[in-house]
């Protein structure tokens, strides 16, 4: 399928210029100031498309569609901080010297609940599309272990860290006020912050839930518009068939 090969093809092109920043993220900044996270973009649901139920505290979209709720929450920079009590250790941002916070990565939470069926399964795959026609698909785990596993600490030397298939110190320009080595225990609990939040597919009995982060590159700020789609839900009905499902939920990007 389309949104398969676009998996793929984004998960080989976005690995040298994520991988950086991804590392960047857990470095250790020295002396540097109290992180200061703010709200400065952020994504609210559109009403009025796919008969979403928007709440207004939350700024989750919910859509029904036979017997299965899916809900996707959009998480701000506040939220994604609060994830760690460390900011070192946090995956998903870079903190800067000054205090700074910046996301890496475009997040949002997924729930699928299967209200009323004897089995439902669900993939883990979803895509995003922006009003540019750009489609971009979710980092799966397997993206991450590949990240995480192409770091070689050098063991000995705090000044030097060897990245495959990056050379070694090269930072780009404006993270130069972070330390030129990778702090060991902090990349440790990015991985494993990961694997703990991150959306997985399977197979949901009557009345079970499943959530987990849907994680994308970070969008551009001409990115506006765009949608949520979740291709992968299959409800098995007592003769084993299977009736196939998609889900989509439109959002804004507000910018300052």
């Amino acid at each position: 399928m389309t949104y398969m090969k676009n998996r793929i093809f984004f998960r080989y092109q976005m690995m040298g210029s994520i991988g950086l920043l991804l590392l960047t993220g857990v470095l250790l900044a020295g002396c540097a100031a109290t992180p200061q996270p703010s709200i400065d973009v952020y994504m609210e649901p559109i009403a009025g498309r796919f008969n979403a139920q928007i709440s207004a505290e939350t700024g989750a979209a919910t859509v029904v569609k036979n017997g299965v709720a899916v809900t996707i929450k959009p998480l701000d920079e506040v939220e994604l901080f609060t994830l760690t009590e460390d900011p070192k250790m946090n995956p998903y941002l870079i903190v800067e010297r000054n205090g700074t916070v910046e996301p890496i990565y475009t997040v949002f939470e997924i729930t699928v609940h299967n209200r009323e069926h004897r089995r439902v399964l669900v993939g883990d795959t979803a895509v995003l599309m922006d009003a540019n026609g750009a489609q971009y698909a979710n980092l799966p785990n397997d993206y991450f272990d590949s990240l995480y596993d192409n770091v070689n600490i050098l063991q000995g030397d705090p000044g030097r860290a060897a990245y495959h298939p990056y050379a070694a110190t090269a930072y780009p320009a404006y993270y130069g006020y972070y330390q030129s080595y990778v702090d060991a225990e902090a990349l440790e609990w990015g991985r494993i912050v990961i694997e703990d939040s991150i959306f997985e597919g399977g197979k949901l009995f009557s009345g079970a839930k499943r959530s987990g982060f849907l994680i994308f590159d970070r969008l551009e700020s001409h990115a506006t518009d765009l949608r949520i789609i979740v291709p992968g839900v299959r409800v098995v009905r007592s003769d084993g068939k299977e009736d196939k499902l998609e889900f989509k939920v439109d959002f804004r990007q507000v910018l300052p």
